[in-house]
């Protein structure tokens, strides 16, 4: 059923880790719906929906939530009103985790790190609790498979958004960006850097995927000299070169698509019976020329 999906991701990435804004779980559909097939994507678009439609998916897990801000209306007046209405007409739950699976240790932001460097790491911006109890208190097998996610090399971790990564050797911006482009399979155009000093080496190093640029001031605090991050925005970027911080780019989408596989490996044992499929046609917006 659909509502062993909603289990298995508050299992993999729990919704009390999100961030206050943001807005994960399931965002549509009916939790009884029989669940066979469900596909993975960055971004739901009209061609990842198309995609699901001909795989025969009951359900859609959306990292970016379709829904994010309160909906007042649903007309098809625009697109992402049609993608929701299309998935309710074909009967395709939406579930999405966002932030929480940034957050916990052992998802997105640790995947990312561990690409640069397998070093020690806290999180930039920790969770205040790992426990609400003003949320539904979640089972004993699944706060124990996150207490295990949580313990690395026999070190408690603590969730949080982003990772301060302590370089087992230092390194220069030019050749972290280099390793990350061969890591990600992008192009040289696909990745910009800011160094200030070629000669520059980092010992430590500020991992956010997506946009990373409202934790500059705390990775600088935690003693960063390199943001490596999906976007930023201009202003954001001469920030960083005045605070004396390189920074590296990879593209919004392309910081955090390649986690993709690795989620639907860390959901799978928790639905056996579910088939996880990761789009083909997921794909970042943007191409260079």
């Amino acid at each position: 059923m659909i509502g062993e999906l909603v289990l298995a991701m508050e299992a993999v990435a729990p919704r009390r880790l999100a961030a206050a804004w943001d807005n994960t779980g399931l965002l549509l559909g009916d939790p009884s719906r029989e669940l066979r097939r469900a596909l993975l994507t960055i971004d739901l678009t009209h061609a990842v929906l198309d995609e699901a439609i001909a795989a025969k998916c009951q359900a859609i897990i959306a990292y970016h939530p379709p829904i994010f801000e309160p909906l007042k209306q649903l007309t098809a007046m625009h697109a992402h009103e049609q993608i929701l209405l299309r998935c309710a007409e074909n009967k395709i739950a939406i579930l999405s985790p966002h932030t929480a699976l940034d957050a916990v240790c052992g998802g997105m932001t640790d995947w990312l790190a561990d690409l640069i460097d397998t070093g020690a790491r806290v999180a930039l911006e920790p969770s205040a609790q790992f426990h609400s109890p003003t949320q539904e208190a979640p089972s004993e097998r699944m706060l124990n498979q996150a207490r295990a996610r949580a313990t690395i090399a026999g070190k408690p971790q603590i969730h949080g958004q982003g990772r301060a990564l302590t370089l087992i050797k230092p390194r220069a911006t030019n050749a972290i960006a280099k390793q990350l482009r061969t890591s990600l399979r992008l192009s040289a155009g696909d990745v910009a850097y800011c160094e200030l000093q070629k000669s520059r080496r980092h010992t430590c190093v500020a991992v956010v995927p997506g946009s990373g640029a409202s934790l500059l001031t705390m990775a600088i605090e935690a003693g960063c000299s390199l943001m490596v991050t999906g976007e930023a925005k201009h202003h954001d970027v001469i920030h960083a070169r005045e605070m004396n911080c390189d920074i590296i780019l990879l593209g919004h989408t392309n910081s955090e698509r390649g986690f993709m596989p690795h989620f639907a490996k860390q959901l799978q044992p928790h639905v056996p019976q579910v088939r996880l499929l990761v789009s083909k046609r997921d794909q970042h917006p943007l191409r260079c020329v």
